[in-house]
């Protein structure tokens, strides 16, 4: 594994699971840095308030972590929202996610485009997540914070399907030129990446400067698996993302909860592959 990456540990699997144990497996595993879900058990985030994070900051230091990343979920809040309720408690949510990552110290806020309403047109969609995200990159730039928006799962994969739209690196690519925001980038996931049809090659090509973070994640149609339980090339994507010469961090995020009743699993399995002679 190069040197300049940095593997980010998430606590997304340990719905079930209290704080403390996800930062004790975090420091039996030698991680330093967290994607975090700001979920419950563990903090509350809304579109109406936060929970105080001076709690979790204490918890962290005295385990040696820090949070790099925050990702909101999604829950019912989506940027392709039309006008009205649903938009502005949306933009509400992630204003206090960026205000959260502040005083966490995380420097990215992921975000994505599932919830979206599949009976509106794509241009539709696009067009309501540009006005969505050119009000909240001024605040992102103000708190010295970078929106990360992710690729979301499409009609190709039917049974956990979040948009029709914001899923290829060529539609990202149009969503940032449209936006022009420099508070504004892209993460990377591979399992929804391969569901589109797209390739590593041609995502950096599109994206490789606007790319603040790599979701190096197995899996298949069905979801998220951990690495080698799914049916992605997992050490040829390593190595094509070390071509392309990212340098960034790698989070070991999974999203939904398939390993919530062993939620260290996944994590070790990563941060196994990733540091044997054939993933460096």
């Amino acid at each position: 594994m190069p040197e300049s990456w940095t593997l980010l540990g998430s606590n997304g699997q340990y719905v079930r699971m209290p704080l403390a144990a996800f930062l004790g497996d975090m420091r039996s595993l030698g991680l330093t840095a967290l994607d975090f879900v700001p979920q419950s058990p563990h903090l509350w985030l809304s579109h109406a308030e936060y929970e105080e994070p001076a709690p979790l900051l204490e918890k962290l230091a005295e385990a040696g972590l820090r949070i790099s990343v925050l990702t909101p979920p999604a829950y019912r809040y989506s940027i392709t929202a039309p006008p009205g309720k649903q938009r502005e408690a949306t933009v509400d949510y992630y204003r206090n996610s960026i205000a959260l990552a502040r005083a966490l110290g995380a420097g990215q806020v992921v975000l994505g485009a599932a919830g979206a309403c599949w009976d509106l047109t794509p241009e539709a969609l696009r067009q309501n997540a540009a006005e969505v995200l050119e009000r909240l990159c001024p605040a992102a730039e103000a708190a010295g914070v970078s929106l990360l928006l992710a690729p979301v799962m499409g009609p190709d994969t039917p049974l956990i399907a979040e948009s029709p739209v914001l899923g290829r690196a060529e539609e990202l690519s149009g969503l940032l030129r449209r936006v022009g925001s420099p508070a504004l980038g892209v993460c990377l996931d591979t399992n929804v990446m391969a569901s589109w049809g797209d390739t590593i090659p041609r995502w950096f090509e599109l994206l490789g400067e606007k790319t603040g973070l790599v979701r190096l994640c197995d899996g298949n149609y069905h979801g998220w698996r951990a690495w080698g339980e799914g049916c992605l090339p997992m050490d040829r994507f390593a190595e094509q993302i070390r071509s392309a010469g990212y340098a960034g961090a790698l989070s070991l995020l999974l999203p939904r909860e398939r390993y919530v009743e062993n939620p260290d699993w996944p994590l070790r399995q990563a941060v196994r592959a990733l540091t044997r002679g054939g993933a460096a």
